[in-house]
C-alpha cells in the first residue's frame, strides 16, 4: 500500500474518532459524572490534564494533520515526484543497451551512424537529461537540431550520467570504447558546478583527499506524512544555516548544497583536480587527436550562482589547452529583463521540484553551443548547404514509454504512419515506478494532463494538418500537442488539447499552425489490455511544414 492511500485510511479513521467523540461530548455535557468532568489525575484541588482540554487538543491536532493533507494535495509535490520518478525509470529503459557506457539513443531505433562529422557531448544529468520527457528538447538535442537546422550534416552522440563528474567523464573517455565506436571529430564536455567531485578519484587511486561531504536529507516522519510541506521547512533552513558555518552546516555534518560546491574549490581541492584531472584529460585527448571543448551548462541566468565558480576553475581547462566558451554572459543579458522583474525561473528549470535546466535553459545551451562550433570549428562541421525542407520526413525518433516501440509503416513529408504497442491500462502496472534501476516502471505519464497518456516526439517539429488513429481494440482516444512557442523560440511544455474521439477510427484536425513537438495521446481499449494501434499523421506536406 503506497503513501498516499495510508494517509487516507489513516484521516478516515481520525475523523470517524473526532466524530465520536464530538458527539459523546455533547451528548455528556451536562451530566456531572461523565468522563468530560474529569481530570487524568490530581494534586489535592488541582486538576492536570483535564479530559475535555485533551479532546479539544486531539480536535487541534485533527485539525491540523488534515490542513497539512491540503497544503500537499494543493501543491502537487507529490503529484511531481511521482511523475519525475516515472519519467526517470521510462528514460532508463528508452537508453540503449548495446553499447557499455550510456550512450543517448536519440535517433531512437538507429546504430551509430558512420558519416562524418560527429560530435560527442559528454556530461553528467545535464546531458543525461533528468526530468526531460524528449531526447529532441535536451541542450544538446537542439544543438543536433540546430545545426541541421542551419545546413550542416552532423551527427551529435551523447553520453551522460547523473552526477558523474570531470573524472568519471574523464574514466569513460579513457578506459570505455566510446571513442572507438563512436570516432568523434570533436567532443564537448558539459561543465557542470559539481564537477570538481573527485570522491572517485580518492576511491581509485588511493590519493587522500579532504573533500567535503554535501549535506544529505535525512528521512522523518514529517517527510512521510506530508512530503512537501518536509521539502518547504527543509529548504528554508537550508538557506537560512547556508550563509555561515555553524553546528548543522559544517565539515562533521555535511555542507547544504551551495557551500558544498564552493568547498570543492578552495584551492587545495583545486591544485588536486588539476593535477589528477584537468591536465591528463588535456594529454588524453591530445594523444588521441581528437579536439575536446568545454562548455559550461548554467541552469539559470543568474550571474551570481556561477561567476565565482567559473572563475576558479575554468581557467584551469584553458591553461592545460583545452579551450572553454562560457555563455554565462551571453545567458544573462539575454534574460536580463526577466531577472529585474525576479523571474529567473520561469522555463529554466524542468519543474518547481526539479532544478536541473527547463526548456528556455536547453534552448538557449542548445543554440549557443552552435554558435560556437559554427564561429570557430567551421572545418570541422564541412561544408555547409541550404536545408532542402522538401526532402525531410514526419519522423517520430523518441518517445515514451519504451514499449510503445513504434513502427514506421511509411514515412514522408506529407503522411506517415506508424504501428504502436499501446500499453495495458490496468492501475496495478501504475505502481512500479519507484525502483527504474530494477527495471520497474510506470506505462504512463500523467502531468500536465492529470490522465494517463503515452508520448510520442518528432524528430522535426512540423506543422500538422490531421491526426488518425485506429486498431481492433481500440475504443476512444485524445490527443493533445506539445508545440514550438512563436513568440519564446522553444517549446514551453504547455499541452493544447485537440478533444477526444470515440469510436474507430479516431481522427482529429490541427489547424493551429504551430510547430508540434510531439503527440500525447490517452486511449482506452477493450478490457484496459495491451493493444497495437495505427497512428497515421499528416502535414500540408509543403517546405514550411517543418521547422
Amino acid at each position: 500500500m503506497n503513501a498516499p492511500a495510508i494517509r487516507i485510511i489513516v484521516s478516515v479513521v481520525l475523523l470517524c474518532a473526532a466524530a465520536a467523540l464530538a458527539f459523546s461530548m455533547h451528548k455528556n455535557k451536562n451530566n456531572p459524572s461523565s468522563i468530560y468532568t474529569k481530570a487524568l489525575f490530581r494534586i489535592k484541588s488541582v486538576r492536570f490534564f483535564p479530559v475535555v482540554s485533551l479532546v479539544y487538543a486531539y480536535f487541534a491536532v485533527v485539525c491540523l494533520f488534515f490542513g497539512l493533507l491540503i497544503v500537499n494535495h494543493a501543491s502537487g509535490y507529490e503529484q511531481l515526484f511521482k511523475e519525475h520518478s516515472i519519467a526517470t525509470s521510462m528514460r532508463f529503459e528508452k537508453r540503449t543497451r548495446k553499447y557499455p557506457y550510456s550512450l543517448m539513443q536519440i535517433e531512437g531505433r538507429e546504430d551509430i551512424r558512420e558519416e562524418h562529422p560527429k560530435i560527442l557531448v559528454i556530461g553528467d544529468s545535464f546531458v543525461w537529461g533528468d526530468g526531460i520527457t524528449n531526447l529532441n528538447q535536451i541542450w544538446w538535442g537542439i544543438l543536433r537540431s540546430e545545426l541541421e537546422r542551419r545546413g550542416y550534416d552532423c551527427a551529435v552522440y551523447a553520453v551522460g550520467w547523473g552526477g558523474f563528474s570531470t573524472y568519471e567523464e574523464f574514466l569513460w573517455l579513457r578506459d570505455k570504447s566510446i571513442l572507438e565506436d563512436i570516432q568523434p571529430d570533436l567532443i564537448i564536455i558539459g561543465y557542470v558546478t559539481n564537477d570538481p567531485d573527485m570522491a572517485r578519484l580518492d576511491e581509485s587511486m588511493g590519493i587522500k583527499l579532504n573533500l567535503p561531504k554535501s549535506y544529505t536529507k535525512y528521512d522523518s516522519w514529517l517527510r512521510s506524512i506530508n512530503p512537501s510541506v518536509y521539502d518547504s521547512i527543509d529548504t528554508y533552513l537550508g538557506k537560512a544555516l547556508d550563509k555561515s558555518e555553524n553546528r548543522f552546516n559544517n565539515a562533521e555534518y555535511g555542507y547544504q548544497y551551495s557551500t558544498w560546491e564552493s568547498k570543492l574549490v578552495e584551492s587545495g581541492n583545486l591544485e588536486i583536480y588539476n593535477t589528477h584531472v584537468v591536465r591528463p584529460l588535456a594529454e588524453f585527448v591530445l594523444e588521441k587527436n581528437i579536439p575536446l571543448i568545454v562548455i559550461p551548462t548554467p541552469s539559470v541566468p543568474h550571474r551570481d550562482a556561477f561567476e565565482a565558480h567559473y572563475q576558479a576553475v575554468l581557467p584551469l581547462f584553458e591553461q592545460a589547452g583545452l579551450p572553454v566558451h562560457n555563455p554565462l554572459d551571453s545567458f544573462v543579458a539575454l534574460y536580463a529583463d526577466q531577472l529585474r522583474k525576479g523571474n529567473i525561473y520561469n522555463n529554466f528549470m524542468v519543474s518547481r521540484i526539479n532544478p536541473h535546466p527547463g526548456p528556455a535553459t536547453s534552448s538557449f545551451l542548445g543554440q549557443y553551443a552552435a554558435d560556437v562550433l559554427e564561429q570557430n570549428y567551421a572545418s570541422i562541421l564541412g561544408e555547409k548547404r541550404d536545408r532542402d525542407k522538401s526532402r525531410l520526413s514526419i519522423e517520430i525518433n523518441d518517445w515514451m514509454p519504451y514499449m510503445l516501440n513504434p513502427r514506421a509503416i511509411r514515412e514522408s513529408g506529407s503522411s506517415s504512419q506508424y504501428t504502436i504497442d499501446y500499453p495495458d491500462q490496468s492501475s496495478k502496472a501504475d505502481l512500479t515506478y519507484m525502483n527504474p534501476l530494477r527495471g520497474e516502471h510506470g506505462n504512463f505519464l500523467t502531468l500536465p494532463l492529470s490522465q494517463k497518456y503515452v508520448k510520442l516526439d518528432f524528430k522535426y517539429p512540423v506543422k500538422l494538418s490531421s491526426i488518425k488513429i485506429e486498431g481492433e481494440d481500440l475504443l476512444s482516444a485524445a490527443v493533445h500537442t506539445l508545440a514550438l512557442n512563436p513568440d519564446l523560440g522553444f517549446d514551453d511544455q504547455k499541452p493544447v488539447s485537440l478533444g477526444r474521439w470515440r469510436g474507430v477510427p479516431c481522427m482529429w484536425k490541427d489547424g493551429s499552425g504551430r510547430y508540434v513537438t510531439s503527440l500525447l495521446v490517452s486511449a482506452k481499449t477493450k478490457d484496459g489490455k495491451q493493444a497495437s494501434l495505427v497512428i497515421t499523421i499528416e502535414s500540408d506536406g509543403g517546405e514550411e511544414a517543418f521547422y
